[in-house]
């Protein structure tokens, strides 16, 4: 894939460089199976939400944060949220080769930067693009929430002049926020249900990448603490999963785990298929595969070949969805614009990231702080970061939530999935890892 701009005709509203005066009459890109958005009154400004997703890596989950995004943005224009304002969305691609790519997304992050419409994103997914966008963003002062990221350096204050080097030297707002929580309660939350389970005896593994060594190593920390014995640890080589798998699977079938535990995702570049239907090759057919919330999507079901998901476990930030009283009202309107789609992992915390940016926006206009049809400068930017910050106490699809000082989220829940006749199903909320 090149490294410009990339536009998928059916994912990205049309914009407009001007904030104010949009055509009644505009051509507007929409998919063919949502209901049509709301139309611009005449002379409403025009603000737009960035995403920056690997939408040819992982496209069931990555298209479900688009759609929560979507649906935030349909109901505050539907709601005058902002009178005088109607919202877009702006999707660019962040993958490379087929990999999500960080370079890739810090040329996203410049792209949305220079565009003096646009008052935030809602993303990456990724962690390790992340890193490398994060302080692009943070010294134009604007804004990311992440519905998927759970690296826990991310948000580290001892890694803050790395990735907020505005915010660690001048003391510029935080700008990097996240709905979901992070690996520091996943990975222990895992090992804490995987004993609880009854399983005794694991082995460890990773796909080399930010997200899943960082989730495998908060596993392996609190499977040490609760008694499960590891008995034996390896990583897939990303730049040859195939003949990594076997390999990899010969050596766990020799160490004879209950469980084999990845971190990674699943997909051609993340492995988790390979490695599990491997696992079955290689003579455990009855060891469990479990995973983090990067395998939970019917793509990694529908992805083995040889039984690898049969007995597959996954956890995921947050509770379900569809037993959640909080998430109904989402659901409900995600069914009615994007009729005969699946709700996936992220769509209620990319629906609660976007409602989180268009609330803080809301409040610097209506403090005056922020006058509609101003252009976004950083100065205007870090009003809405402060303001993004200062969420308190939030009502979302996913529960009440706050921001912390570090700009995580308070919403500490993790959930148990496991396969059942070929569908992933909601199992229980993971016992919580001691503070």
């Amino acid at each position: 894939m090149t490294p410009h701009r990339t536009r998928r005709a059916h994912r990205v509203i049309a914009s407009s460089a001007l904030l104010v005066g949009l055509a009644a009459n505009a051509s507007v890109a929409y998919p063919a199976h949502a209901a049509p958005p709301a139309r611009p009154p005449a002379g409403a400004a025009t603000y737009k939400i960035g995403v920056s997703l690997p939408y040819t890596e992982l496209p069931g989950i990555i298209t479900g944060i688009e759609r929560g995004v979507r649906v935030a943005i349909a109901q505050a224009n539907r709601n005058r949220t902002v009178p005088g304002v109607m919202f877009q969305l702006d999707s660019l691609d962040d993958t490379v080769n087929g990999k999500h790519s960080g370079q890739k997304d810090a040329t996203n992050a410049r792209q949305f930067i220079n565009d003096p419409s646009v008052i935030g994103e809602v993303g990456p997914s990724n962690s390790d693009a992340t890193k490398v966008s994060e302080p692009v963003y943070n010294r134009a002062g604007l804004v990311q929430i992440s519905p998927a990221n759970t690296a826990v350096d991310l948000t580290a204050r001892s890694r803050r002049a790395l990735y907020e080097p505005a915010s660690a030297i001048s003391g510029a707002p935080l700008t990097y926020f996240r709905t979901c929580t992070t690996d520091a309660y996943q990975g222990p939350a895992a090992a804490l249900y995987a004993k609880k389970a009854g399983f005794t005896k694991v082995y460890i593994t990773d796909n080399k990448d930010t997200y899943g060594i960082g989730l495998a190593q908060a596993f392996k920390a609190e499977a040490g603490k609760i008694g499960l014995t590891i008995v034996g640890q390896g990583e897939l080589d990303p730049n040859n999963l195939a003949t990594s798998a076997q390999q990899l699977a010969a050596s766990a079938a020799r160490a004879r785990p209950d469980l084999v535990y990845f971190g990674g995702e699943y997909g051609a570049k993340g492995g988790a298929e390979m490695l599990a239907d491997s696992l079955r090759r290689a003579g455990l057919s009855t060891a469990a595969f479990m995973g983090g919330d990067s395998i939970l999507a019917q793509d990694f079901i529908n992805g083995t070949a040889a039984g690898g998901a049969s007995h597959a476990y996954a956890t995921t930030v947050g509770g379900d969805p569809a037993r959640d009283p909080n998430a109904q009202a989402f659901l409900k309107a995600e069914r009615a614009l994007f009729p005969g789609t699946a709700t996936q992992a992220y769509d209620a915390y990319a629906y609660d990231a976007a409602n989180v940016l268009i609330d803080a926006f809301a409040r610097a206009v209506k403090s005056g702080r922020i006058t509609v049809g101003q252009a976004m400068t950083v100065a205007r930017r870090q009003i809405i970061a402060r303001d993004v910050a200062a969420t308190r106490d939030f009502h979302g699809a996913t529960g009440n939530f706050s921001f912390d000082a570090n700009g995580d989220t308070t919403n500490h829940t993790i959930s148990v999935y496991k396969v059942v006749r070929g569908m992933w199903t909601f199992l229980t909320v993971a016992p919580q890892p001691r503070e």
